[in-house]
């Protein structure tokens, strides 16, 4: 059992206040409260993908999507139909060093969402997933691995909104996050995203600018 609480208070030191906020509401629900669950998929304005689509998309990507090292991107997230099915397809991949592997295969999941209450049910539904998932395999960990996975969601998991900034010599332009509630404003600050680092001996993170494709 791998202790991660020097970890975690080093990176939630250099949290935002509302990512602290973030990492405070993040809960484990009695079930994935996913809203296109195969009866319903829409929600007031919101338009959720269904299961048999999700499934279906995932599986045209191919193995690509099991390997801990490929990056997933989900723009316009939702609640968390693809990144949930796609962390449980991850964890299911996972032969041993559970607590290490778990980690990696979730700190290259990014998703953004510019409904905040959607994208805070997303990281409660990964997050449910995940101790879900822990209990039925009888895995051990310490209560700081959790707080470690909350500071990975309140990370990876971004409230922002997604757009394509057009730029002199390139065809479709360049696509690029701006975090919210700045954006609803006019105000469009390009958010940086998180790189993790992730052994037995060491956590690390550190925000990169870069362009995303």
């Amino acid at each position: 059992m791998i202790i991660f609480s020097n970890y975690v208070e080093n990176i939630k030191s250099h949290f935002k206040k509302e990512q602290l906020k973030a990492f405070d509401s993040i809960v484990e629900y009695d079930a994935l409260q996913l809203a296109s669950g195969g009866h319903n998929d829409t929600e007031g304005y919101q338009i959720f993908t269904p299961d048999f689509i999700v499934k279906d998309m995932c599986k045209a990507v191919g193995k690509e999507i099991l390997d801990f090292t490929k990056t997933i991107l989900e723009p316009t997230s939702g609640d968390g139909a693809f990144t949930t099915y796609i962390y449980q397809k991850r964890l299911n991949e996972i032969k041993s060093e559970f607590e290490i592997e778990s980690l990696r295969a979730l700190s290259t999941i990014y998703s953004i969402e510019m409904d905040k209450e959607l994208i805070e049910k997303q990281r409660n539904n990964i997050f449910t997933l995940l101790k879900q998932f822990i209990k039925k395999k009888n895995v051990e960990v310490d209560s700081s691995f959790y707080d470690l996975v909350k500071c990975i969601l309140c990370k990876n998991f971004i409230w922002g909104m997604f757009n394509t900034e057009h730029s002199d010599g390139l065809l479709l332009g360049v696509d690029v996050v701006y975090r919210m509630p700045e954006a609803e404003k006019g105000k469009l600050i390009a958010v940086d995203m998180p790189v993790w680092e992730i052994s037995e001996t060491s956590v690390d993170v550190h925000d990169e600018g870069v362009d995303l494709w």
